[in-house]
């Protein structure tokens, strides 16, 4: 009578790393080749040259940035930060509104917003206003709030990243799909 071949247990761990290692080459790089969001422009454009200081900065971006811990500066040539308030989010557009006030020159725009897949970005941008806002704090105030319902809002799902999430999903289980495998291979060859 004829004994069966015993297969060796490590016969089977080659090829359950091969496999792993094959699967993390197809997976990973595209979850890195993912881009976060850009900023298609800015109101004032970037080193514009405006008639008077706006009531607002806007920048629009390719996607709706999330509102938390969004933050933008805009200060003039004294380092005085014009800024009022919170950021205000609404579409594809980040506003930030400005005090009354503010004088003519030049303004350096400094934005830290959080991309719709979640991550911080952050950049500058300069413009200048030849004339002051001219306006005072009691007249701007009704311009400067615009009401609670014009800013719509966010879109379900906005801000998740979806496509990373699925793709963990997916290496979870095909890990644990290959672990099963060379379990039941290690069992065999026992």
């Amino acid at each position: 009578m004829k004994t069966p071949a015993i297969r060796r247990p490590s016969s089977a761990l080659p090829r359950v790393l091969s496999v792993l290692g094959l699967l993390a080459a197809l997976l990973l790089p595209g979850a890195a080749a993912q881009a976060h969001d850009t900023v298609e422009g800015t109101s004032p454009a970037d080193g514009s040259t405006v008639a008077t200081v706006p009531g607002h900065v806007d920048l629009t971006f390719e996607e709706t940035p999330l509102a938390i811990g969004s933050e933008v500066k805009v200060t003039d040539s004294s380092g005085t930060n014009w800024a009022d308030g919170a950021v205000k989010v609404a579409d594809k557009v980040a506003s930030q509104p400005l005090k009354p006030g503010a004088p003519a020159g030049k303004y350096t725009v400094v934005w830290r917003v959080v991309s719709s897949d979640s991550h911080p970005i952050d950049g500058t941008f300069t413009f200048t206003a030849k004339a002051s806002s001219g306006k005072t704090a009691a007249a701007a105030a009704p311009v400067s709030s615009p009401p609670a319902a014009a800013a719509p809002a966010q879109p379900h799902g906005q801000g998740v990243p979806w496509g990373i999430i699925a793709g963990a999903v997916v290496v979870v289980l095909l890990v644990a799909a290959l672990a099963l495998f060379a379990r039941r291979q290690l069992k065999r060859g026992a």
